[in-house]
């Protein structure tokens, strides 16, 4: 009895790991997927985390630059102007990479 029990066990216990193996599998494939966007916002930059960043206001959100190029960010800033902004999200939904500003390679 006491091995019909602990055959059961383990049986369900791999059936566990094999079903949650699958999920993350799947979970992996899906986060390799590159997430587009286009958006209008002004580039800001934060002195204690050194990082440049878009105010984002169309759609509204703030979102970290993951490639600066501190010439062209700083101009930017600097400038106060709104600008068009084509990238991909590298890290969830707030890390961006910038592809162009106002239509040109960045």
């Amino acid at each position: 009895m006491k091995k019909k029990v602990l055959l059961i066990s383990v049986s369900v216990l791999l059936l566990l790991l094999f079903v949650a193996g699958t999920v993350v599998a799947q979970g992996s494939a899906t986060s390799k997927e590159v997430q587009r966007v286009t958006m209008k916002g002004k580039i800001g930059y934060n002195e204690q985390s050194v990082v440049y960043y878009v105010m984002g206001e169309n759609p509204p959100s703030q979102v970290f630059i993951v490639n600066p190029n501190k010439k062209v960010l700083e101009k930017l800033k600097l400038s106060g102007e709104t600008v068009t902004i084509e990238g991909h999200y590298t890290i969830g939904a707030d890390h961006l990479k910038i592809e162009k500003i106002n239509g040109k390679k960045y």
